[in-house]
């Protein structure tokens, strides 16, 4: 099977912004115990509620937070992927792994899970 290069690029990217990326963004919020430091009781005030939260947490609860913001953004890149190949959006209807979401799952957790050398084949 050979895919073209958008599909490798597609799901390298959606790994990158999970590693580094927006998938960050809340868990570095939560580990620093401050979600927006602008929100006050009257201004943006659920989000200070967080930030009241957040103040009451130890740092290895605020970490463990932190770890399930990670794993909830990677879920919804998972799912967004599923259903890509369920609705048969090109080149998203299979993957090297079986469906695309095994290869993002692949390059997300296992540094050293390279791409098929398509010349190769």
């Amino acid at each position: 099977m050979e895919k073209p290069a958008v599909y490798k690029q597609v799901i390298d990217h959606l790994v990158e912004e999970c590693k580094s990326g927006q998938g960050q963004i809340g868990p570095a919020r939560a580990r620093q115990g401050v979600w927006n430091a602008n929100a006050t009781a009257d201004f943006i005030p659920e989000q200070h509620k967080i930030n009241v939260l957040l103040s009451e947490l130890t740092e290895e609860q605020r970490d463990i937070l932190a770890g399930v913001l990670e794993q909830q953004f990677s879920a919804g890149v998972f799912e967004s992927l599923k259903a890509l190949e369920i609705f048969a959006i090109k080149p998203f209807e299979d993957g090297y792994e079986g469906s695309p979401y095994n290869d993002f799952i692949g390059r997300l957790t296992l540094d050293d899970w390279a791409w098929p050398d398509e010349s190769q084949r």
